[in-house]
């Protein structure tokens, strides 16, 4: 999920009405961002409290669990200390490389995410690389349309959650992770959702038609990730199925009901009678473009791509309704839950407690976010900069104050230099030998 929805704004035209609901029982994170923009890479960082830099993990064809055997993940650090851990839905990155550990579970039990729940009614947009054109299905990883089936594929987790959350003793803890999949492609939600969102009146992100002249090559090879997409949604005319304008629409109402989930997830929770004493983090593992930079994915190191929602409800700690304007990053999940639930610290994690935040908004902070795409290719982001430096050495700087949507790229203009070097200063250290570096400044 992005960034483009009234959580944040509320001008924005996707509608997340119980994301709000949440953020106003605790603190929203204005200024929250991935570790890195996609899945995997994202995910194993929350979970293992470790940055793409430090574990090697940086795309989604690379293994986790292969690569960090003796890792102690999130939710098995809970349940090392009395907590029953249990989870479903994408929580890890779903497929082979996100699957965990079978002789090291992370959890004592876990519901698997059900991606295709029957078929949609509406037309399929039949994308595969090469593709010409819309023809028939090819895959349904690329599709987006009206989903019309008896149950949707987040309605299997949440049902699960819920059940969770009934069942378990109240006076034993209980680490419960629910991993809602939308709006992951493909963009599918019911017709209820849709409804919402006419055709002829969805709003496109701002594209100006030289917004990329000014972007190193490694920035533009990063947008034309599966260009496949991008390519046929340009194409006119706009009510075709397959077109931009028709995508941005399935996007916002695929978004539009994973909020439902959340309210779902909300209702059960008060049911359930926890609400007063649940320590409550809602979070994203990336962002998404949607035709802003001429991109129809995520995997670059622009603002849309890692700009996330964040959400912790701490009761006696958080402040109902408070908003933290401060640059953090996911990495700060592992160690802040640690300090909520009060366990024993745990050393070796690239993040810190967000506990000082959580207390006092305005406290001091002068650390900045951290993402990462491919190895030495790093985006550093502060109050009012976003800087990105590539591996070949090639930059990127944006001024968030005059510049939201990361149109004019100010690297080489004069006067930015000391801006520049101050961001340089952040940047992760190179892994040495294939070996796991030692913690960088951003951990400290």
């Amino acid at each position: 999920m992005n960034d483009w929805t009234t959580l944040f704004d509320a001008s924005n035209p996707i509608q997340t009405p119980n994301l709000k609901r949440l953020a106003a029982r605790g603190a929203f994170f204005s200024k929250a961002y991935c570790a890195a923009p996609a899945c995997n890479p994202s995910r194993t960082a929350v979970l293992t409290g470790l940055s793409p830099a430090t574990s090697g993990v940086y795309s989604n064809r690379q293994s986790w669990r292969k690569r960090l055997r003796d890792v102690v993940t999130l939710p098995q650090y809970f349940g090392q200390h009395g907590f029953t851990t249990k989870g479903g839905g994408k929580v890890f990155h779903h497929g082979a490389t996100g699957a965990d550990r079978r002789g090291d579970p992370s959890f004592d039990e876990f519901f698997p995410l059900r991606i295709h729940s029957g078929a949609p009614t509406a037309n399929y947009n039949g994308y595969r690389r090469g593709a010409k054109g819309i023809g028939g299905l090819a895959r349904l990883d690329w599709d987006w349309g009206v989903h019309d089936v008896n149950k949707q594929t987040d309605e299997y987790t949440v049902e699960y959650a819920s059940r969770v959350m009934e069942s378990e003793p109240r006076d034993k803890p209980l680490f419960l992770a629910a991993g809602i999949f939308r709006p992951h492609l493909p963009f599918w939600a019911p017709p209820e959702s849709f409804a919402r969102y006419p055709l002829e009146s969805v709003e496109l992100p701002p594209r100006p038609a030289d917004d990329l002249d000014d972007v190193p090559p490694l920035g533009v090879k990063m947008s034309r990730t599966e260009a496949f997409i991008f390519d046929n949604a340009i194409k006119p005319p706009i009510d075709r199925p397959g077109s931009l304008q028709r995508m941005v629409q399935c996007y916002q109402a695929a978004a539009d009901f994973s909020d439902e989930m959340v309210g779902r997830l909300i209702d059960q929770l008060d049911a359930s009678g926890r609400a007063g004493s649940a320590i409550i983090v809602l979070w994203s593992d990336h962002g998404y473009h949607l035709g802003d930079k001429n991109a129809t994915v995520k995997f670059t190191l622009w603002e849309k791509a890692n700009h996330v929602p964040f959400i912790i409800v701490a009761p006696g700690v958080t402040t109902p309704g408070s908003i933290i304007n401060r640059p953090v990053s996911l990495l700060d999940i592992y160690p802040t839950l640690i300090d909520l639930a009060g366990l024993p610290k745990k050393t070796g994690l690239d993040g810190i407690s967000l506990l000082p935040l959580l207390k006092n908004p305005t406290a001091p902070w002068n650390r900045p976010a951290i993402m990462t795409q491919g190895a030495g290719n790093h985006a550093v982001r502060t109050d009012r900069w976003r800087y990105i430096r590539y591996s070949d050495g090639t930059e990127e700087l944006y001024d968030h104050d005059n510049d939201p949507w990361e149109h004019t790229n100010l690297a080489a203009a004069p006067g930015h230099a000391s801006v520049r070097a101050e961001h340089r200063k952040w940047l992760p250290r190179p892994r040495q030998g294939g070996r796991r570096r030692a913690p960088t400044p951003i951990a400290r």
